[in-house]
């Protein structure tokens, strides 16, 4: 498989990445807080529901009492109970 230019700059530079190549970091604590960087927007939001663009596909989040409580151009955090977490490519 080939590299892209941007993976051999990161590995030739020691760093990260998700940061040269603008792919998605995502942090779960429990199962009541999602932490994502590098988003690309909101696809769908409701207290249950809440599917989220990166470049790399869709997380999709279902639960109960699902907010979006931070939501920033380079992260956002979800908030409430999950009862699922999925990575859609």
């Amino acid at each position: 498989m080939k590299k892209r230019i941007s993976e051999t700059v990161a590995d030739a530079w020691g760093v990260p990445k998700d940061v040269i190549m603008n792919i998605p970091r995502m942090t779960i604590s429990g199962d009541k807080e999602i932490y994502i960087e590098n988003h690309k927007g909101i696809l769908e939001y409701t207290s249950t529901e809440i599917r989220v663009s990166t470049a790399m596909g869709v997380v999709h989040v279902q639960g109960e009492k699902l907010v979006i409580e931070r939501i920033r151009p380079e992260d956002l955090v979800i908030a409430g109970t999950f009862s699922k977490v999925e990575y859609e490519i």
